[in-house]
Protein backbone atom coordinates (compact mmCIF):
# COMPACT_ATOMS: atom_id res chain seq x y z
CA UNK A 1 0.00 0.00 0.00
CA UNK A 2 1.35 3.43 -0.98
CA UNK A 3 0.76 5.17 2.35
CA UNK A 4 2.72 8.25 3.40
CA UNK A 5 1.96 7.67 7.11
CA UNK A 6 3.16 4.05 7.25
CA UNK A 7 6.52 4.88 8.84
CA UNK A 8 4.71 6.38 11.82
CA UNK A 9 1.96 3.76 11.90
CA UNK A 10 2.10 1.23 14.75
CA UNK A 11 -0.05 -1.24 12.84
CA UNK A 12 2.19 -1.13 9.79
CA UNK A 13 5.37 -1.35 11.82
CA UNK A 14 4.01 -4.39 13.64
CA UNK A 15 3.19 -6.64 10.70
CA UNK A 16 4.71 -4.70 7.75
CA UNK A 17 1.47 -4.90 5.84
CA UNK A 18 -1.83 -3.15 5.54
CA UNK A 19 -5.14 -4.23 4.07
CA UNK A 20 -5.98 -1.73 1.34
CA UNK A 21 -9.63 -2.65 1.73
CA UNK A 22 -9.67 -1.26 5.26
CA UNK A 23 -10.69 2.33 5.81
CA UNK A 24 -7.88 4.08 7.66
CA UNK A 25 -9.11 7.06 9.65
CA UNK A 26 -5.55 8.21 10.30
CA UNK A 27 -4.68 8.27 6.60
CA UNK A 28 -7.99 9.95 5.77
CA UNK A 29 -7.61 12.74 8.32
CA UNK A 30 -3.92 13.33 7.72
CA UNK A 31 -4.51 13.50 3.96
CA UNK A 32 -7.03 16.29 4.52
CA UNK A 33 -4.80 18.12 7.00
CA UNK A 34 -1.78 17.90 4.70
CA UNK A 35 -3.75 19.16 1.72
CA UNK A 36 -4.92 22.14 3.73
CA UNK A 37 -1.34 22.80 4.86
CA UNK A 38 -0.25 23.16 1.19
CA UNK A 39 2.45 20.51 1.50
CA UNK A 40 2.91 18.56 -1.72
CA UNK A 41 2.62 14.78 -1.92
CA UNK A 42 6.42 14.51 -1.81
CA UNK A 43 6.65 16.82 1.19
CA UNK A 44 4.31 14.61 3.20
CA UNK A 45 6.93 11.83 3.33
CA UNK A 46 9.29 12.05 6.27
CA UNK A 47 12.86 12.92 5.23
CA UNK A 48 15.90 11.36 6.88
CA UNK A 49 18.42 14.10 7.66
CA UNK A 50 22.13 13.37 7.51
CA UNK A 51 24.95 14.94 9.51
CA UNK A 52 28.21 15.73 7.74
CA UNK A 53 31.22 13.63 8.73
CA UNK A 54 32.63 16.52 10.77
CA UNK A 55 29.38 16.66 12.82
CA UNK A 56 29.29 20.45 12.42
CA UNK A 57 25.51 20.53 12.86
CA UNK A 58 25.28 18.00 15.68
CA UNK A 59 24.20 20.54 18.31
CA UNK A 60 21.76 22.21 15.92
CA UNK A 61 20.21 18.88 14.92
CA UNK A 62 19.82 17.94 18.59
CA UNK A 63 18.08 21.26 19.31
CA UNK A 64 15.80 20.86 16.30
CA UNK A 65 15.01 17.25 17.23
CA UNK A 66 14.06 18.39 20.73
CA UNK A 67 11.67 20.98 19.25
CA UNK A 68 10.24 18.33 16.90
CA UNK A 69 9.61 15.89 19.74
CA UNK A 70 7.94 18.63 21.80
CA UNK A 71 6.27 20.39 18.88
CA UNK A 72 2.81 20.53 20.46
CA UNK A 73 4.16 22.47 23.46
CA UNK A 74 6.20 24.65 21.10
CA UNK A 75 3.14 25.54 19.02
CA UNK A 76 0.64 25.95 21.84
CA UNK A 77 3.11 28.26 23.60
CA UNK A 78 3.27 30.46 20.49
CA UNK A 79 7.02 30.00 20.09
CA UNK A 80 8.95 30.87 16.93
CA UNK A 81 11.98 29.41 15.19
CA UNK A 82 14.42 30.88 12.65
CA UNK A 83 16.58 28.31 10.80
CA UNK A 84 19.28 29.86 8.63
CA UNK A 85 22.43 28.97 6.73
CA UNK A 86 24.52 30.42 3.93
CA UNK A 87 24.64 26.92 2.41
CA UNK A 88 21.75 25.53 0.39
CA UNK A 89 20.29 22.04 0.67
CA UNK A 90 21.50 21.30 4.19
CA UNK A 91 18.18 20.76 5.90
CA UNK A 92 16.52 24.11 6.61
CA UNK A 93 13.34 23.42 4.65
CA UNK A 94 13.36 19.71 5.52
CA UNK A 95 13.48 20.48 9.23
CA UNK A 96 10.65 23.01 8.92
CA UNK A 97 8.51 20.46 7.06
CA UNK A 98 9.28 17.84 9.71
CA UNK A 99 7.89 20.24 12.31
CA UNK A 100 4.58 20.35 10.45
CA UNK A 101 4.61 16.58 9.99
CA UNK A 102 5.31 16.01 13.68
CA UNK A 103 2.61 18.43 14.76
CA UNK A 104 -0.07 16.96 12.51
CA UNK A 105 0.90 13.42 13.48
CA UNK A 106 0.39 14.32 17.12
CA UNK A 107 -2.86 16.31 16.90
CA UNK A 108 -4.77 14.45 14.19
CA UNK A 109 -6.86 12.22 16.54
CA UNK A 110 -8.53 15.22 18.21
CA UNK A 111 -8.41 17.62 15.25
CA UNK A 112 -11.35 18.43 13.07
CA UNK A 113 -10.81 18.77 9.32
CA UNK A 114 -9.79 22.40 9.24
CA UNK A 115 -6.54 24.09 8.32
CA UNK A 116 -4.10 23.70 11.23
CA UNK A 117 -0.76 24.50 9.54
CA UNK A 118 0.47 26.29 6.43
CA UNK A 119 3.67 25.83 4.47
CA UNK A 120 4.32 29.06 2.57
CA UNK A 121 7.20 29.33 0.15
CA UNK A 122 7.70 33.09 0.36
CA UNK A 123 8.95 33.68 -3.23
CA UNK A 124 6.00 31.73 -4.65
CA UNK A 125 3.61 33.51 -2.30
CA UNK A 126 4.83 36.98 -3.30
CA UNK A 127 4.71 36.16 -7.02
CA UNK A 128 1.19 34.71 -6.69
CA UNK A 129 0.13 37.69 -4.58
CA UNK A 130 1.12 40.05 -7.38
CA UNK A 131 -0.66 37.94 -9.99
CA UNK A 132 -3.80 37.76 -7.84
CA UNK A 133 -4.33 41.50 -8.27
CA UNK A 134 -5.64 40.79 -11.78
CA UNK A 135 -6.36 37.05 -11.67
CA UNK A 136 -8.19 35.03 -9.04
CA UNK A 137 -5.83 32.69 -7.20
CA UNK A 138 -7.14 29.76 -5.13
CA UNK A 139 -3.67 29.48 -3.60
CA UNK A 140 -3.70 33.10 -2.37
CA UNK A 141 -7.32 32.92 -1.27
CA UNK A 142 -6.60 29.82 0.80
CA UNK A 143 -3.68 31.51 2.51
CA UNK A 144 -5.62 34.71 3.17
CA UNK A 145 -8.51 32.75 4.66
CA UNK A 146 -6.32 30.80 7.07
CA UNK A 147 -2.94 32.41 7.67
CA UNK A 148 -3.90 34.52 10.67
CA UNK A 149 -5.55 31.71 12.63
CA UNK A 150 -3.73 28.45 11.89
CA UNK A 151 -1.62 26.98 14.68
CA UNK A 152 1.68 26.99 12.79
CA UNK A 153 3.01 28.71 9.65
CA UNK A 154 6.31 27.92 7.95
CA UNK A 155 7.68 30.93 6.03
CA UNK A 156 10.21 29.24 3.75
CA UNK A 157 13.04 31.03 1.90
CA UNK A 158 12.83 34.52 3.33
CA UNK A 159 15.10 37.05 1.67
CA UNK A 160 15.41 35.48 -1.79
CA UNK A 161 14.73 38.94 -3.21
CA UNK A 162 14.44 42.45 -1.89
CA UNK A 163 10.85 43.25 -0.94
CA UNK A 164 8.88 46.00 -2.57
CA UNK A 165 7.02 48.35 -0.26
CA UNK A 166 3.78 46.48 -0.99
CA UNK A 167 5.36 43.07 -0.33
CA UNK A 168 7.04 44.28 2.85
CA UNK A 169 3.88 45.77 4.32
CA UNK A 170 1.85 42.69 3.41
CA UNK A 171 4.30 40.22 4.95
CA UNK A 172 4.87 42.45 7.97
CA UNK A 173 1.14 42.72 8.62
CA UNK A 174 0.59 38.95 8.41
CA UNK A 175 3.56 38.01 10.57
CA UNK A 176 3.01 40.82 13.07
CA UNK A 177 -0.65 39.89 13.47
CA UNK A 178 0.27 36.25 14.10
CA UNK A 179 2.83 37.28 16.70
CA UNK A 180 0.27 39.53 18.40
CA UNK A 181 -2.12 36.55 18.51
CA UNK A 182 0.62 34.34 20.01
CA UNK A 183 0.65 32.10 16.94
CA UNK A 184 3.71 30.00 16.15
CA UNK A 185 5.96 30.64 13.13
CA UNK A 186 9.01 28.97 11.60
CA UNK A 187 11.22 30.92 9.18
CA UNK A 188 14.00 29.65 6.92
CA UNK A 189 16.56 31.66 4.97
CA UNK A 190 19.87 31.35 3.15
CA UNK A 191 20.92 34.78 4.39
CA UNK A 192 20.97 36.40 7.81
CA UNK A 193 22.19 39.43 9.72
CA UNK A 194 22.62 42.69 7.83
CA UNK A 195 22.09 41.01 4.45
CA UNK A 196 18.67 39.68 5.43
CA UNK A 197 17.73 42.97 7.08
CA UNK A 198 18.50 44.80 3.83
CA UNK A 199 16.32 42.35 1.88
CA UNK A 200 13.21 42.27 4.09
CA UNK A 201 13.42 45.56 5.96
CA UNK A 202 14.38 46.45 9.51
CA UNK A 203 10.93 46.06 11.06
CA UNK A 204 10.26 42.61 9.62
CA UNK A 205 13.81 41.46 10.34
CA UNK A 206 13.45 42.56 13.96
CA UNK A 207 10.41 40.34 14.41
CA UNK A 208 11.94 37.35 12.66
CA UNK A 209 15.31 37.57 14.41
CA UNK A 210 14.51 38.93 17.86
CA UNK A 211 11.30 37.02 18.57
CA UNK A 212 12.55 33.57 17.52
CA UNK A 213 14.92 30.87 18.64
CA UNK A 214 17.72 31.19 16.07
CA UNK A 215 19.46 28.04 14.84
CA UNK A 216 22.24 28.17 12.26
CA UNK A 217 23.25 25.22 10.08
CA UNK A 218 26.76 24.89 8.64
CA UNK A 219 26.57 21.61 6.74
CA UNK A 220 27.04 21.13 3.00
CA UNK A 221 24.36 20.53 0.37
CA UNK A 222 22.82 17.10 0.98
CA UNK A 223 20.15 17.06 -1.71
CA UNK A 224 19.96 13.66 -3.32
CA UNK A 225 21.43 11.84 -0.31
CA UNK A 226 19.15 9.16 1.13
CA UNK A 227 19.58 6.86 4.10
Amino acid sequence: MNCFVKEQCKKYNKDKSCDTNDFCIKLFKLTQLYELSLLSDTQRIRTNLVLDSDLCDKDAFEELHDIEVNIVDFVTSGKNLFIYSSNVGNGKTSWSIRMIQSYLNKIWPESDLKCRCLFINVPRFLLSLKDSITNTSEYINHIKENVLDVDLVVWDELGVKSLTTYEHEHLLNLINTRLDKNKSNIYTSNIFGVELQEKIGERLYSRVNNMSKNIQLFGKDKRGITL
